[in-house]
């Protein structure tokens, strides 16, 4: 099993213990945001992880991939207000998402860090950021996330679509959602609420199922 002075990504803290193996990786839990890890020195290479996301059926013509956006779109958009900008962050091999919403007039940018690496966003603001299935990716969650939040306008919200933890070592074991081995987190209402804190945000608000917001203050 894997060292416990792991550090945790999302609080840098190492007050970690073992929790889980897999015949390929390990799986600790932080003891302070709950969030369950895989030891960065365990991920696999940028290269292999494209090689793996190439492999995703996620096609724009593929109508069971256009539903599932489109609920998740359609639980975003009641939140939002006429003529605000947002971001889909992590979008993948598509702008689908992007495209949804701007039949609903809201423009939308798409940044993938693999196929859509637009740069420019980092330079603009935003009202509303989304990560659909993206948190459980990112391999340092606590710094991506703070450049994130900084790209917010005032009262401006992040949504977050992943699956919790269940927190139930049994159920954890046999977890379909952790045999991806590209998901390197996984998140508790505890590390979402964490996470909120530490970004000065509000939230969790769950929106549906494993849809989450996040939401900045006004000034």
């Amino acid at each position: 099993m894997n060292s416990p002075v792991d550090e945790c990504p999302l609080c840098l803290n190492k007050n970690t213990q073992d929790y889980a193996r897999d015949p390929s990786r390990d799986f600790s839990l932080c003891s302070i945001c709950s969030l369950i890890f895989v030891p960065r020195s365990q991920l696999i290479s940028s290269s292999d992880e494209k090689k793996r996301y190439d492999f995703h059926q996620n096609d724009e013509s593929d109508e069971f991939y256009r539903k599932y956006l489109n609920l998740i779109a359609e639980s975003i958009l009641p939140t939002l207000s006429e003529g605000e900008v947002g971001l889909d962050f992590g979008c993948g091999r598509t702008t689908l998402m992007s495209d949804l919403f701007k039949k609903k007039n809201f423009a939308v940018d798409s940044y993938d860090l693999y196929y859509f690496p637009d740069l420019t966003i980092w330079s603009k603001k935003f009202n509303f950021i989304i990560l659909s299935e993206v948190i459980e990716h990112l391999r340092y969650p606590m710094e991506e996330m703070k450049k994130l939040r900084d790209l917010l306008l005032p009262e401006g919200k992040i949504f977050i679509k992943t699956k919790l933890h269940p927190g139930d070592k049994s159920f954890f074991d046999n977890w379909f959602y952790k045999r991806d081995i590209t998901h390197v987190q996984f998140f508790s209402e505890d590390s979402l609420r964490y996470l909120a804190k530490e970004l000065s945000m509000s939230g969790p608000k769950i929106l549906s199922e494993d849809l989450f917001v996040l939401t900045a203050a006004s000034i």
